[in-house]
């Protein structure tokens, strides 16, 4: 079992790491069995809409999402933790590194945890932003 104090702690220090590009340090606490999907269907970058299964897979995705997406001014909303799952809602500002776009944008992470490590991510972001970050679509933002 992981307590609420371990699971906020782990939660808040992945996206210290995510926030400083730190690639290890986003990993730390994932499983070697973790599982990593972003809710963000038909979007061209690493985890979205399908599940990247193991932690060397997960490297490489969060690896590239690292190199192609920048977070600013991150803010965590609400963190609710319940016995071994967690619901965070954070915002930040988001730049596409390739095209210098850059937006305001609300997420939300439902993350499962087992014996301490993180087993489950999947992150819900805004397709349709990143997508016009990326200049994927002519529509201002």
């Amino acid at each position: 079992m992981t307590d609420r104090a371990h699971i906020e702690q782990a939660i808040r220090a992945l996206y210290a790491a995510r926030r400083a590009d730190d690639i290890d340090g986003t990993l730390k606490d994932v499983a070697e069995d973790g599982v990593f999907k972003m809710n963000a269907r038909g979007l061209p970058v690493a985890g979205a809409g399908v599940s990247i299964v193991g932690k060397t897979a997960v490297r490489a995705a969060v690896t590239a999402l690292i190199k192609d997406w920048k977070f600013d001014d991150w803010k965590e909303r609400s963190l609710l933790v319940d016995g071994n799952k967690a619901a965070l809602h954070w915002q930040a500002n988001i730049t596409n590194r390739n095209t210098g776009k850059r937006a305001l944008m609300d997420g939300v992470d439902l993350i499962t945890f087992r014996d301490r490590k993180i087993t489950k991510f999947r992150q819900n972001v805004d397709t349709a932003m990143m997508m016009q970050l990326q200049g994927l679509s002519d529509k201002s933002l």
